[in-house]
């Protein structure tokens, strides 16, 4: 046997072994009844916004096709703040560009009929001259949700940044 073999046999096996150690396997899943999550929600881009409502939306009707209930918390503040948002005219976003805002509530509708909790930021909503009269029913208004994020990480929520 060459150098060269001795070098490459245990860095092919090392690659091997790493290649396979981030398979998902029926052990991850085991004995786990629910899934607590809550979700960071600052993205200001729509095409980003949809795509990961869609995602939570995925990710949490997979978990229920494992046996395990989702409890979801959407938190929503920062750039986010204006999907949640019945109408723009008069708020800091009321020149963006929004071609499928509608489609911003649906999915977030959607999302709250099967469960998951909407939190929108009152402190956001006054920097962006958003009025409560002015949010979707679907979204509850929370004084500061930096202190709702501290609270439910405390409650064992896994935490998820949407950027």
């Amino acid at each position: 046997m060459s150098f060269k073999n001795v070098v490459y046999l245990p860095m092919l096996a090392f690659a091997a072994l790493l290649l396979f150690s981030g398979v998902s396997s029926a052990d991850d899943f085991a004995g786990l009844k629910e899934a607590k999550v809550v979700w960071n929600v600052t993205t200001g881009s729509e095409k980003v916004f949809l795509d990961r409502m869609d995602l939570i939306q995925q990710t949490a009707d997979s978990l229920r096709k494992r046996g395990i209930k989702p409890v979801f918390v959407v938190v929503i503040h920062g750039p986010a703040a204006k999907f949640v948002a019945k109408d723009l005219h008069g708020t800091k976003f009321a020149k963006d560009k929004l071609p499928k805002l509608a489609k911003a509530h649906s999915s977030l509708e959607s999302l709250k009929r099967k469960g998951t909790h909407i939190e929108v930021c009152a402190i956001a909503m006054k920097r962006a001259k958003i009025k409560h009269d002015n949010v979707r029913p679907y979204a509850v208004i929370e004084d500061n949700v930096f202190e709702n994020l501290i609270a439910l990480q405390a409650k064992g929520y896994a935490y998820m940044p949407v950027h």
